[in-house]
């Protein structure tokens, strides 16, 4: 195929799926090298080979360095060409990042039979990964140990292994290595690490501020972020949604004669119905009316930018909050942000209402009470009314 033509079917391609003009103008820019590169190799016509060559070319001529622009953005372009010349289409699909994996052979060929077998577990994308990276930290450690057969692993390698993990992972290695070992039917290392009772720190569930969620909703009020960040931030505000939930959700999710949003939880399975407030429906109205582009696909929040598939993932949603926070003037200090920060404020604004643990237990979706216990420790007023008075205690003791 003419390099020329394909170049051309491709600014044809990223026109109509709506690119913005920022990014044909770099595009543009890469096409323009990639003509400049094949005409002074020269090639004519496109091909595997073609591609790849101008995809290997990261050395920057100006600096004589390794050039990280140039590694990503003539790798998606190549990525492009590619796709049209086998396919004879486009494909402008996110490309998600690739897992990890150990390097040895042998250790390789445990690791994804183990994965193979998660899959058929767990069906929920975080369990999977936790589990999937605890295994991998595992088989890491191996090959620095230079063990590439299950079969050699002792109890002295656990032991050793646990002697480099820190303090506050712990509790998450030792979940993974139960998993592993009940997995490969070794009952002489699950035994080892039985009775071991990891750390567990108490920390305070972070909140906002009545100040801070003042200034939040100045913020939502003035229009400072795009409307569908607005609805993204006051339905986390009000319903304590998980990010997975929330990019997963669908166009048919909303219920507007019920004045509902239902849903099936990515990690318990558990259906959620939750009401819809006039706030987040009004929201989500301004968007779907003014904002979301006109796309083939039924997902409510989808990207601002071509191509206008669904939210990417977990780092899509953090940096839509965190952005909104830095505008209302929010400092992170030692809190956590992102959609979980704004699944805590939702817990924890409903148990000061006193809305009974259960209702907020169903309304996070959590399978067991017990979970949502925790947000207790955020109502500081009936706190106080459990501390007993200091009278009547000998002067033996406070002396």
């Amino acid at each position: 195929m003419n390099i020329d033509t394909i170049c051309e079917l491709l600014m044809e391609a990223l026109n109509e799926a709506g690119f913005n003009e920022s990014t044909l103008f770099n595009y543009r820019g890469v096409i323009r090298r990639f003509k400049a590169f094949c005409k002074e190799k020269g090639f004519s016509e496109y091909s595997i080979e073609v591609g790849q060559s101008y995809a290997d070319d990261v050395i920057s001529k100006k600096t004589g360095k390794f050039s990280k622009q140039r590694y990503f953005s003539q790798g998606r372009f190549t990525r492009l060409l590619n796709s049209y010349f086998l396919t004879g289409v486009f494909d402008l699909s996110v490309m998600k990042r690739g897992q990890a994996e150990p390097d040895n052979e042998s250790l390789n060929r445990f690791y994804k039979s183990f994965i193979s077998y998660l899959k058929t577990r767990y069906p929920n994308y975080n369990t999977l990964s936790f589990y999937r990276y605890e295994a991998l930290c595992l088989f890491r450690y191996l090959e620095t140990d230079g063990i590439y057969n299950l079969s050699d692993i002792t109890a002295g390698t656990i032991v050793d292994y646990l002697k480099t993990t820190k303090q506050n992972r712990q509790r998450a290695v030792l979940c993974g290595l139960r998993l592993y070992f009940t997995y490969l039917e070794r009952d002489d290392l699950f035994a080892v690490i039985d009775g071991i009772h990891a750390y567990r720190s108490k920390r305070i569930i972070p909140v906002l501020t009545g100040d801070e969620m003042s200034r939040l909703q100045e913020v939502i009020e003035s229009g400072a972020i795009s409307n569908r960040d607005s609805a993204i931030i006051l339905l986390g505000l009000s319903t304590g949604i998980r990010a997975i939930d929330l990019i997963n959700l669908r166009l048919s999710s909303i219920d507007w004669d019920s004045e509902t949003i239902s849903f099936k939880q990515s990690k318990t399975g558990n259906p959620v119905c939750i009401p819809l407030t006039l706030s987040v429906g009004n929201a989500i109205t301004r968007y779907l009316y003014v904002e979301r582009p006109s796309v083939d696909n039924d997902y409510l929040f989808v990207r601002n930018l071509a191509p206008f598939g669904p939210l990417s993932g977990h780092s899509s949603c953090y940096v839509i909050v965190k952005k909104a926070f830095e505008k209302a003037g929010i400092s992170k200090d030692a809190r956590i942000f992102g959609m979980h920060m704004l699944r805590h404020n939702a817990a924890s604004v409903m148990v000061r209402n006193e809305v009974p643990v259960s209702t907020v237990a169903a309304v996070l979706g959590h399978a067991n009470t017990d979970t949502t216990d925790i947000y207790i420790t955020t109502d500081e007023v009936r706190l106080r009314e459990c501390v007993l008075p200091m009278t009547g205690i000998s002067r033996e003791v406070n002396a």
